[in-house]
């Protein structure tokens, strides 16, 4: 009996977990769902949410960086283009520029 009841617990658990919790969002540059809505950000041109790497991945084709330089997330919606020391990329950075890329 005691094995029949944790039968059921799981059962109705795993029924509870599968179902459809609020609206999916479905990423408008890749067209996939997101998974993990706390790390989406809203998308510049579309106004939906999307997911974090493809920002990046978008950021990165519109700015023609340099072999040491890259995209950051500097918070508040904002991105940055920083440059790394050309000898140990453990030495630091230089933010060169800022991209405001969500409005708050």
């Amino acid at each position: 009996m005691k094995g029949n009841y944790h039968r059921k617990f799981r059962k109705h658990r795993r029924d509870k977990l599968s179902k459809d919790k609020g609206p999916r969002y479905i990423c408008p540059v890749c067209e996939k769902p997101i998974n993990m809505i706390s790390t989406a950000i809203v998308h510049r041109e579309t106004n939906k949410k999307a997911h974090f790497d493809c920002i990046v991945k978008e950021l990165k084709k519109s700015y023609q960086l340099k072999p040491n330089e890259g995209i950051c997330y500097l918070g508040g919606g904002g991105f940055g283009i920083i440059e790394t020391s050309k000898g140990d990329r453990n030495k630091g950075f230089v933010i060169k520029r800022r991209i405001q890329y969500e409005n708050r």
